[in-house]
């Protein structure tokens, strides 16, 4: 089984019948790991951030660059979380430079999904979320320096 396979399996719960309200997109998704044992709460967390972290390239960053001239990091990561709430196909897609379309595109809401549901599980606020993922999705082409 694809290491990424628990993360896929909860994107798939998106409800897309509320596109363009992506808290009421990624509800389900929320719902269903509030059901979970903290630590696959702590799972989508890492694989998430493992598959943000592996769109944080060069090569992405200059794609996103040439169609948004004004990229910050945030929009830059913005746009990669679009990469994966489109499924594994899409990412798989993105990463190898063939959705340029992304850029111009962002879901911020992915990344608030982990503390949400901890939040909703555990009745306390999300700032009490107590995990960190061991790799940062946040290098924002720390790699661009010339």
């Amino acid at each position: 089984m694809n290491k990424f396979q628990f993360f896929w399996d909860a994107m798939e719960l998106c409800d897309w019948s509320h596109e363009g309200d992506d808290g009421k997109v990624l509800r389900p998704v929320i719902q269903y790991l509030a059901q979970q044992e903290d630590g696959r709460i702590f799972q989508f967390d890492d694989l998430m951030s493992e598959l943000l972290h592996g769109l944080d390239t060069p090569k992405l960053a200059a794609q996103c660059k040439k169609a948004e001239p004004l990229m910050s990091d945030d929009s830059f990561l913005y746009s990669r979380c679009v990469a994966l709430v489109n499924g594994p196909g899409y990412y798989e897609k993105a990463e190898q430079g063939g959705a340029k379309e992304i850029w111009n595109m962002e879901f911020e809401a992915l990344l608030y999904v982990p503390p949400q549901a901890w939040a909703l599980k555990h009745k306390r606020p999300e700032e009490d979320y107590p995990h960190t993922a061991p790799l940062s999705y946040e290098a924002g082409g720390s790699w661009e320096q010339s």
